[in-house]
């Protein structure tokens, strides 16, 4: 991978670290920790439940446009998903229901969209799919084929999640 790759691959995940920060704050009241990235190797995520979103779009460099795609994964254990669930919708939850199986991607949404708005001033256009959450254990994800998956733990005082930032110029 180019130099160049490799500052704009840290140009578009910076904006996702700060719109996690932002949701968690705004949504749940509660701090997170953002522990260091690290590149990724497989495609197995950690947890019992994943939300992802997929984006494509262009970014703008010395006035050519240049099209890339990628995904956002979060991915939390059943205990932490349920806390969370629960400070989000301040109800209590003990048990995964119907009643909040999108939260997952109502946050990867909320994170997206906020990223989005910050990469918009950094010339990036970003197109964003509709999210969704997966439940099961040992979730495989299909990432784009030779693409850079930066995993990156995040710590709260409702448990310890995942968030994967995938990113692939086209």
């Amino acid at each position: 991978m180019s130099t160049d790759y490799n500052k704009r691959f840290i140009l578009f995940s910076k904006p996702f670290v700060d719109a996690i920060k932002d949701t968690f704050k705004v949504m749940m009241d509660t701090e997170i920790t953002i522990h260091s990235p690290k590149i990724k190797n497989e495609n197995k995520t950690h947890g019992d439940i994943a939300a992802l979103i997929g984006m494509n779009g262009l970014y703008i460099q010395d006035d050519e446009e240049h099209d890339f795609k990628g995904l956002l994964v979060i991915a939390w254990s059943m205990e932490t998903y349920l806390k969370i669930s629960s400070k989000m919708l301040m109800e209590e939850f003990s048990e995964y229901s119907e009643e909040i199986s999108d939260t997952g991607a109502e946050i990867s949404n909320i994170v997206m969209g906020n990223a989005k708005k910050i990469l918009a001033t950094n010339s990036y256009k970003i197109d964003m799919a509709t999210p969704s959450t997966i439940k099961g254990q040992n979730l495989e994800i299909k990432y784009p084929p030779k693409t850079k998956v930066i995993e990156t733990v995040i710590s709260s005082d409702l448990g310890e999640f995942v968030m994967e930032i995938c990113y692939q110029e086209i």
